[in-house]
């Protein structure tokens, strides 16, 4: 397994691939473990604060985006700011439960 969860222009849009811009998700093949879009395309806030202590309501955000390079679409790339932060390739996942 790499760090990168499978060949990342097969599972990833990011700066080399995505025609500057945001592409319609699942449209790359998934990752090993059978999810779509996890790296690349955009970044994904996620519900953690970075550090409560020093930052107050930073939360976090994952993955890379569209306008990134390969380097910056990683499982272990990690950034934060304020919630209230607006970029071109941040956004979030809606998920749902299948029974």
């Amino acid at each position: 397994m790499t760090r990168e969860y499978g060949p990342l222009e097969d599972i990833a849009w990011f700066a080399g691939n995505s025609v500057e811009t945001p592409q319609i998700v699942g449209c790359k093949e998934p990752n090993e473990f059978g999810l779509y879009d996890m790296l690349g395309n955009v970044w994904e806030w996620c519900w953690d604060l970075y550090d409560p202590a020093v930052y107050g309501e930073y939360r976090v955000f994952k993955g890379g985006g569209w306008a990134d390079d390969e380097r910056g679409c990683l499982v272990t790339n990690r950034r934060r700011s304020h919630p209230t932060f607006r970029v071109e390739d941040l956004g979030f996942r809606v998920a749902r439960s299948i029974k």
